[in-house]
């Protein structure tokens, strides 16, 4: 099914819906998860905000990291770290992973 282009309400049901605007994410949108919430595109993070919040979260500053509760130890947690800088080489720091719904 596809979205009304004629101005009128979509009488679809969204998936989900942005946790920013509350825009709602239909079947086929764009959007990024976010665990328990999602965002779309426009509220979507970047590479380099991704990088900033888990080097940031397994930072020995940290008082309340949240590696453990997506990764089994803080190595893999740091190899996604380093993969998130081999991902911000070669598409940019302002490229904004999205997952089609």
């Amino acid at each position: 099914m596809t979205a009304r282009t004629d101005g009128g309400a979509d009488e679809r049901e969204p998936l989900t819906t942005c946790e920013d605007c509350s825009k709602p994410i239909y079947e086929g949108d764009q959007y990024q998860p976010g665990g328990e919430c999602d965002f779309c595109p426009e509220h979507a993070a970047t590479l380099a905000d991704i990088l900033d919040f888990w080097e940031q979260d397994v930072s020995d500053d940290c008082e309340c990291p949240a590696w453990s509760d997506q990764f089994d130890s803080i190595e893999d947690a740091q190899a996604f770290i380093v993969s998130l800088r081999e991902q911000i080489a070669r598409d940019g720091a302002d490229f904004k992973p999205l997952y089609t719904a």
